[in-house]
């Protein structure tokens, strides 16, 4: 709330006459963050064979079974079903008491490993890793304060006693983001010096000479109550050779990343056989809060995001307003397929009353740019998205940035259906002149029936056969033929148009 303060002077017979009025304008409300995306129900890790582990906290089984240690911290780190990834099912909550410093976590093996304990939970237990990406979504309580110390890491334990020969930990960042820090436990004669866990005596820190540092903020006060996902990369080095790899992506963007690091010299006796999930503040939590973790993968192909359906349910934060008494009267929805907006897909326009959430659809918002005329997103396409809100005083809140936190999954549909809407007709055929590389025009003739049928669909002269046969001709040579006998597509994997550091898309099916 600000103070605005008029004075009125006046004169008279009897002096002068001062006047105060004073007027209050209303304040703006906080933005708003993209809290949840909905999600597909299959995310296509149970049968893929670049699934190391993958843990959606869904199932009974207990926790301990699967996991080499499951540490609860008295039941305040567990499953709960208030909160989750795409709004529905379960998730890790943690919650820090004031001043706490352990919280909870969870260590996972897999590979070989030595020792039995570390093998005894460990998934592909006869492989040896060299390669491993790891993906966890982390979602901070609205409100949330501080820099929490640990999130991850990815280790090589080299002996039974958990000497490590290597860490990739994804942990704090300055002020309130995050960072990698690689570290060796290796020497140059390709030994390992390290004695049990956490040897910080023996450790060589490999440095981060500002590469490390990530620049997306996820512990600041203004992003919590979103979820965010955090993947991690690392590739040993070659034996003799500097060019390990650790990188770390952010909502689908690159934030770090180090091409030269000599993990282990020549050491090869294990491969990267284990990723911790952290819950640890060197301080303490300054005051009572949680956080909650979903999704866990590792995988030793890239990840990407969670998949989502082509016309999803998105939901914003809580209203939130300096004015006390003010309440929300409208929030807006924007969505493009290029992180800096450029290209606007979708719009909601005012979206009025007090709600949180809306589905993307042409009912509920208007299609827009290259998606006019269409009635969903495109399948395995990176969307990034954006919102503000008003308050009931009139004022608008300022938008959020714009956020690349929309998967869609594979589309399934015609062969001709190149807007993806689920059927085969003259809008297919505009958006083919528009851009060839949509697909085959004789895959849209043999589900529209014809070319006969074309000018009636769309309200243009009927192409000559000539132009016809020349035109599938020259598809025919550039694109290789998607047909299949039940005469159905599945769409082919596409990098992402928004940037060249995208982690490449997420395995989900879109049905």
């Amino acid at each position: 709330m600000r103070l605005k303060i008029v004075c009125l002077c006046l004169g008279g017979s009897f002096g002068l006459t001062v006047g105060l009025t004073t007027e209050v304008l209303a304040a703006v409300p906080q933005s708003p963050r993209i809290a949840n995306v909905e999600i597909l129900a299959d995310q296509g890790w149970t049968n893929n064979s670049d699934t190391i582990w993958y843990d959606n906290f869904e199932s009974n089984t207990t926790l301990n079974t699967n996991y080499v240690e499951y540490v609860n911290d008295s039941g305040e780190f567990a499953p709960i079903t208030s909160e989750s990834l795409g709004g529905s099912g379960r998730s890790m909550r943690v919650r820090w008491q004031a001043g706490e410093v352990g919280a909870g976590n969870l260590k996972k093996t897999f590979g070989r490993a030595p020792g039995g304990y570390l093998q005894g939970p460990a998934s592909r237990p006869t492989e040896d890793f060299t390669e491993v990406y790891w993906r966890q979504y982390v979602k901070m309580q609205e409100g949330w304060t501080g820099n929490p110390s640990k999130l991850n890491r990815a280790i090589s334990f080299a002996k039974s006693d958990w000497s490590q020969a290597m860490i990739a930990h994804i942990w704090d960042g300055s002020p309130t983001g995050i960072k990698t820090d690689p570290v060796s436990g290796v020497n140059s004669a390709s030994q390992v010096v390290t004695n049990g866990y956490n040897d910080f005596g023996n450790f060589t820190w490999l440095g981060g000479n500002g590469a490390s540092s990530s620049n997306a903020q996820i512990f600041n006060t203004a992003e919590s109550g979103r979820w965010v996902s955090v993947e991690g990369r690392v590739k040993l080095n070659t034996p003799g050779q500097s060019n390990g790899i650790f990188q770390l992506w952010v909502d689908g963007q690159l934030e770090a990343s180090r091409t030269n690091l000599n993990w282990v010299y020549s050491w090869d006796d294990y491969g990267i056989n284990a990723v911790f999930l952290e819950n640890w503040w060197n301080n303490g939590s300054p005051v009572e809060q949680e956080r909650y973790f979903d999704d866990f993968v590792i995988s030793t192909a890239p990840i990407g995001l969670a998949t989502s359906p082509l016309n999803p349910l998105v939901t914003k934060t809580s209203f939130s307003d300096p004015d006390g008494g003010d309440t929300q009267a409208a929030w807006q929805l924007q969505i493009a397929s290029s992180l800096s907006g450029s290209d606007l897909v979708w719009d909601s326009g005012d979206i009025l009353g007090a709600g949180l959430s809306i589905e993307v659809n042409n009912s509920s918002g208007s299609f827009l740019g290259s998606l006019s005329g269409a009635d969903r997103l495109l399948g395995e396409q990176l969307y990034a998205v954006r919102a503000r809100q008003q308050d009931s005083s009139g004022q608008w809140s300022s938008w959020s940035p714009w956020n690349t936190s929309l998967q869609t999954g594979l589309a399934v549909g015609p062969l001709g259906d190149f807007d993806q809407d689920g059927d085969t007709d003259g809008a297919d055929f505009l958006l083919w002149q528009r851009d060839t590389s949509v697909g085959s025009l004789s895959d849209w003739q043999a589900d529209y029936g014809a070319a006969a049928a074309l000018s009636s669909a769309v309200g243009v002269p009927e192409p000559s056969s000539a132009v016809l046969f020349g035109a599938s001709a020259l598809l025919a040579s550039m694109l290789a033929s998607r047909r299949q006998a039940c005469g159905y597509r599945v769409s082919s994997r596409r990098s992402s148009p928004l940037s060249t550091n995208s982690a490449p898309l997420a395995r989900g099916f879109f049905r």
